[in-house]
C-alpha cells in the first residue's frame, strides 16, 4: 500500500469457505516475523483451530523459520504455483476488492488514516456486503452457517410479494372482495377482528425484543448485529452454552446444538419456544407484543351500522 509515497504492507488471514477476513494488520516490514505474528493473532481468535494455511512464494512464507512455527502450531502449509496467482484467487480478489472500494477512493493520508479506513471496511465486508461467490449472503453469516435460513427467509418473502400481486390483479378485475375475508365478529355489536398482517407484524417484532421478553438476551456475547449464547429451546439462561445464534439486523437465528438444530426468524423461535403451529404462533406473538394489529376493525363496524 502506497500511503504519501511510503509502501507499508497489509497482511491478511482470509477463511476460504466463508470468506471471512479473520486477521488483518498493516505492517512496515514483510519478515517472517511479521507473518507468524499475524498468523498467530488470527489463531487467537479461534481457539483450538489448526487451519490449512494456504500462501504464495513470497520469500516470509518458504523461510525456515515460518515453516517451523507452521509445524510447531500444529497447522499445514500449502504454497501457490510460481507465477499464477489465479492458484489462489480468493485472496487475489479479497485484495482488489479492498484497493477498488475502500484504498483508492478514499486515498488515505497517514498509516492512522489508512488503518481506520481499513477497519471500517473489513466490519462492512464481514458483516454488511453481501458476497456473490457464497449465495449473495455476508461472510459472518456464511461462517455460522446461516446460508440456509436466509435464503428460505428470502425465498418466503418471494411467495408473500407472488400472492399480494396476484390479489391486487383479482381486486382489480373486480373478482375479490375484501369484506368476504374478514373475519366474523365475535359478537354481533363488537365488530369484526382485523385480519392479522404477517408482514407488518414481522416489521413491528424483532428477534431482540423476543429474546428480551423470554429473558435470553443477555446472556447473548459478542459485539455488533451477531451474538452467541445459551439456546432459549433446550438451555437455561444461566448456562454458558454458545450453541444459540442469532443475527439481530436480519432477525434469523440458529441452533448448531446436535440435538436441537432449530433454526429460522422471529415467528419461528416464538412458535418453537412455545410449541405453537404458526398460526396460533402469529395470533400469540401479535397479542403479546402489537395488540392493535388484532384489535376489532372499526371501520368495518362502522360500515355495518350505516
Amino acid at each position: 500500500m502506497n500511503i504519501c509515497g511510503t509502501f507499508y504492507h497489509l497482511l491478511s488471514i482470509l477463511d476460504g469457505y466463508s470468506r471471512y477476513v479473520v486477521h488483518w494488520e498493516i505492517r512496515e516490514t514483510m519478515l517472517e516475523s511479521d507473518a507468524e505474528i499475524v498468523v498467530d493473532r488470527a489463531r487467537e481468535k479461534f481457539p483450538g483451530e489448526n487451519p490449512r494455511i494456504i500462501s504464495d512464494n513470497g520469500p516470509q512464507s518458504i523461510a525456515k523459520d515460518f515453516k517451523q512455527f507452521i509445524r510447531l502450531c500444529g497447522m499445514t502449509h500449502v504454497t501457490t504455483s510460481p507465477y499464477y496467482p489465479q492458484s489462489n484467487g480468493k485472496k487475489e480478489r479479497w485484495f482488489g476488492t479492498l484497493k477498488r472500494e475502500c484504498i483508492r477512493p478514499n486515498t488515505p493520508l497517514s498509516l492512522k488514516d489508512a488503518r481506520r479506513l481499513v477497519a471500517r471496511f473489513v466490519e462492512h465486508y464481514n458483516t454488511v456486503r453481501l458476497h456473490s461467490a457464497i449465495g449473495y449472503v455476508t461472510p459472518a453469516d456464511k461462517l455460522l452457517g446461516l446460508e440456509p435460513v436466509i435464503h428460505a427467509e428470502r425465498d418466503r418473502k418471494l411467495e408473500e410479494a407472488r400472492g399480494r400481486r396476484q390479489q391486487m390483479r383479482q381486486a382489480a378485475r373486480g373478482n375479490l372482495d375484501p369484506s368476504r375475508h374478514a373475519e366474523p365478529a365475535a359478537n354481533g355489536t363488537r365488530g369484526q377482528r382485523r385480519p392479522l398482517d404477517l408482514a407488518a407484524l414481522r416489521r413491528q417484532v424483532s428477534i431482540e425484543q423476543v429474546l428480551r421478553h423470554l429473558g435470553y438476551f443477555d446472556p447473548l456475547r459478542g459485539s455488533g448485529p451477531q451474538r452467541r449464547g445459551p439456546c432459549p429451546l433446550h438451555d437455561a439462561p444461566s448456562d454458558r452454552h454458545r450453541s444459540f445464534s442469532v443475527h439481530l439486523g436480519k432477525g434469523v437465528f440458529r441452533c448448531f446444538h446436535p440435538e436441537c438444530q432449530t433454526q429460522g426468524n422471529t415467528l419461528d423461535l416464538w412458535a418453537a419456544y412455545h410449541r405453537l403451529p404458526l398460526g396460533r404462533a402469529a395470533q400469540s406473538l401479535a397479542e403479546t407484543f402489537t395488540p392493535h394489529l388484532t384489535s376489532p376493525d372499526k371501520s368495518v363496524t362502522e360500515k355495518r351500522n350505516a
